[in-house]
């Protein structure tokens, strides 16, 4: 949630879909990168599927397995 915040520039609930709450494609990508650099991980393009992209709550999920 921290680095989605600070990513974005807003705060969001886990589980408040991502592109209804104003996020955008761009910011989403960005979102994406800094958690990769954050915690070390290169997403699969496999893993990197809209519903795993739906909200911060599936984003951590995606961020766990590669932990």
């Amino acid at each position: 949630v921290k680095i989605a915040e600070e990513t974005i520039g807003a705060y969001l609930e886990e589980d408040e879909p991502l592109m209804e709450s104003g996020v955008d494609s761009l910011s989403l990508v960005t979102l994406v990168v800094s958690i990769e650099e954050a915690f070390s991980v290169a997403f699969l393009d496999d893993d990197l599927q809209p519903e795993n992209l739906r909200t911060l709550s599936s984003l951590i999920s995606l961020t766990e397995k590669y932990l």
